[in-house]
């Protein structure tokens, strides 16, 4: 994760007050047409879909490129992307929903609810829920294509947990946040606890408690339960020539759900802005995913990395700016893709890019915001 592109986006994100009307202008629509399409050209970009919520209402989604370089297969908002590290989004709130209901208390410890978790490093025994949901537990990153072959999706994590005896942590728990502390792993066992508290698959529970009353009801943890019609295919850079080429790998890793494989579009991710800014906004009387109270204390600081203005709350990052205020993110990348999701609360505005190549992700979690929001501000 890079922390120094995410404070740029944070404080480069609005250069004004955004336009009172709920409809872009042709002018506008027009302006975001040649952003996007030059940098696709410049960069060689296959595709990108970028949605934009405002005022509780999705504001513009739209796709360019194409889902698979050097075809002619358009991308729309509903073209599947897989959405990376923004997963942990929606695992965060699983266990901040668990917690609201008495069953996860988040200053627990790990063991109280994976009695038969265990490392080769001792020091496990005091690793918290609260730690590893701010990336200060000090679990290693396990690298990862083909660490495990679960015999069905049901036991991935159990059997991922269980590989686990044989690694130590990397860092001490409570280590201080830094970029290295960050840890897929520590979502991936948040999955098992959600498994073991709730006596469901990860992805069962995820979708009948998160995505489907938020919204979304194209999105889904299994790439194989995308239409065809409507998946984007992954692509990679050739570090020698540059040559862009579709990947034969797509990362439906079953052990990375909680941590990085959820597939959506940008109409589902709209939804899931719409969503928090609802409870945000106190909009939304029910079927919240969380309560108000807990959605704040999610994006309220954490834990603060030594030197930078980003900080974490619970799942998401936070950035706050004298100028430009508080801001509220994630972004992901992994093999053949890359993504970005940014909301900003007191401007009641959201917007995300999802990308079908990982070579471009500076770009996506910066520059194309960035130039995006610049056609909202009042004063150039």
């Amino acid at each position: 994760m890079k922390i120094n592109i995410l404070i740029v986006i944070a404080c480069l994100l609005l250069c004004g007050k955004p336009a009172a009307a709920q409809e872009l202008t042709k002018d506008q629509q027009a302006k975001i047409d040649t952003i996007a399409e030059r940098l696709l050209t410049a960069n060689n970009i296959p595709g990108v879909a970028i949605g934009i919520v405002r005022g509780g209402s999705i504001l513009y989604t739209k796709g360019y490129g194409t889902k698979r370089i050097n075809a002619h297969e358009p991308i729309d908002s509903f073209t599947n992307f897989l959405t990376c590290s923004i997963s942990k989004l929606f695992t965060a709130t699983a266990i901040m929903q668990l917690a609201e209901q008495g069953k996860i208390d988040l200053n627990e410890k790990l063991t109280t609810y994976l009695p038969d978790f265990s490392m080769k490093d001792k020091r496990y025994r005091d690793i918290t829920i609260r730690q590893i949901l701010t990336h200060t537990s000090g679990l290693p990153n396990v690298y990862r294509k083909h660490y495990i072959r679960p015999k069905n999706d049901s036991t991935a994590l159990t059997e991922f947990a269980h590989k686990l005896r044989h690694k130590k942590l990397s860092y001490p728990p409570g280590v201080p946040l830094s970029e290295k502390t960050y840890s897929n792993t520590g979502y991936d066992i948040l999955g098992l606890v959600i498994e073991r508290v709730t006596n469901m698959p990860y992805s069962s529970y995820i979708d009948a408690h998160v995505l489907r009353p938020a919204g979304l009801d194209s999105s889904s943890f299994f790439y194989t339960h995308i239409p065809e019609n409507r998946r984007s295919t992954p692509h990679k850079k050739q570090w020698l020539t540059g040559f862009v080429r579709p990947s034969r790998y797509y990362p439906d890793i079953p052990q990375d759900k909680p941590c990085g494989n959820l597939n959506s579009c940008t109409a589902d991710m709209c939804q899931w802005m719409l969503h928090n800014l609802a409870i945000y906004n106190g909009t939304l009387p029910d079927k919240q995913v969380v309560s108000r109270t807990t959605l704040q204390d999610m994006w309220t600081t954490k834990e603060k990395i030594a030197g930078y203005t980003t900080s974490i709350g619970i799942g998401w990052w936070i950035a706050e700016s004298k100028k430009y205020g508080k801001y509220v993110f994630h972004d992901g990348n992994d093999p053949g893709f890359c993504a970005a999701l940014i909301i900003s609360p007191a401007n009641d505005f959201g917007i995300v890019i999802l990308c079908n190549a990982l070579f471009p992700k500076g770009l996506i979690w910066n520059k194309l915001p960035f130039e995006i929001m610049d056609v909202f501000a009042e004063h150039r």
